[in-house]
């Protein structure tokens, strides 16, 4: 059973992501711009373009451009201050929270909220529930380097 769940909430998890791709293309004027003339991969959303990176964007890029992550429907170009940050809890100035250290010594990402896969520059996440502004695929200020591996959900293998 505990397997069928581990499967059940990855399959979960990776539909949050595609959607929220295919969505933040169509209606966030950024990512509609860097994917169309840079590309990206998984999903492919302009055919021939597998973009650097996978299309993953560093922060950096991000910082003078919170007006362009809101969806064109509208909504807060502004980013929620950090409201939980402690020894044990992984943190980004611009995305928030990303993962928690568990008694397991693995730093657990919530697959409810954050998506994370890994890039050729490093570990990219998404929020997979901020609308405003839009985070997807955003590499860390300073880059972390690593893979993505699954203990009874998504963790941080650095």
């Amino acid at each position: 059973m505990a397997d069928f769940l581990g499967v059940l909430r990855l399959a979960l998890w990776n539909a949050a992501y595609v959607r929220l791709v295919r969505s933040s293309f169509a209606t966030v004027p950024f990512y509609r711009e860097h994917w169309a003339l840079r590309g990206r991969t998984d999903p492919i959303l302009v055919s021939g373009k597998v973009g650097v990176n996978g299309g993953a964007v560093p922060a950096e890029m991000l910082a003078g451009r919170l007006g362009d992550l809101v969806p064109l429907k509208g909504g807060p170009n502004t980013v929620e201050p950090l409201r939980d940050n402690g020894p044990d809890v992984l943190t980004d100035e611009l995305l928030g929270v990303l993962a928690r250290r568990r008694d397991c010594g693995h730093w657990h990402v919530d697959w409810t909220t954050v998506y994370v896969r890994s890039t050729s520059a490093g570990l990219a996440f998404s929020l997979l529930r901020q609308r405003s502004p839009r985070f997807v695929d955003v590499l860390p200020a300073g880059g972390l380097p690593g893979q993505v591996g699954w203990c009874r959900g998504p963790v941080l293998l650095t």
